[in-house]
């Protein structure tokens, strides 16, 4: 008994076939990444944000801490307001919230203005 074998032909629509199948699977792959960033693009931005500030803020917190007599304090030192320390600490939510917010808005001013100048009126001259 003998095994078939596939012509070049053939080999290659098995080769084609099975490329657009991975390319379809990596379309569908590119298209639930990208609606995950439009979704979370502003959680994740204020995330990155507040990391590199916390970051920040703890490094020249150790370099004062560090003893170095020709620093200067570089913060006042006053006590801060509870609702500041309470939107620093929820920041991802707050932004999400205010892009759910501004997102509308955003949008239909951004087409207001597209109509206006697609289609405005046309000024009478006198």
């Amino acid at each position: 008994m003998s095994t078939y074998k596939l012509t070049p032909l053939e080999e290659l629509r098995l080769e084609k076939k099975r490329l657009r199948e991975e390319r379809a699977i990596a379309s569908r792959r590119l298209a639930y990444q990208l609606q995950y960033l439009n979704d979370n693009w502003g959680s994740m931005l204020t995330k990155g944000v507040t990391s590199s500030v916390k970051t920040k803020f703890a490094e020249t917190m150790d370099n004062l801490s560090g003893g170095s007599s020709h620093a200067i304090t570089p913060f006042i030192t006053r006590r801060t307001n509870p609702w500041v320390n309470f939107a620093i600490s929820n920041m991802p939510l707050l932004g999400s919230i205010a892009w759910g917010v501004a997102k509308p808005a955003i949008l239909a001013f951004a087409a207001k203005r597209v109509t206006s100048f697609l289609f405005g009126r046309k000024r009478k001259t006198k």
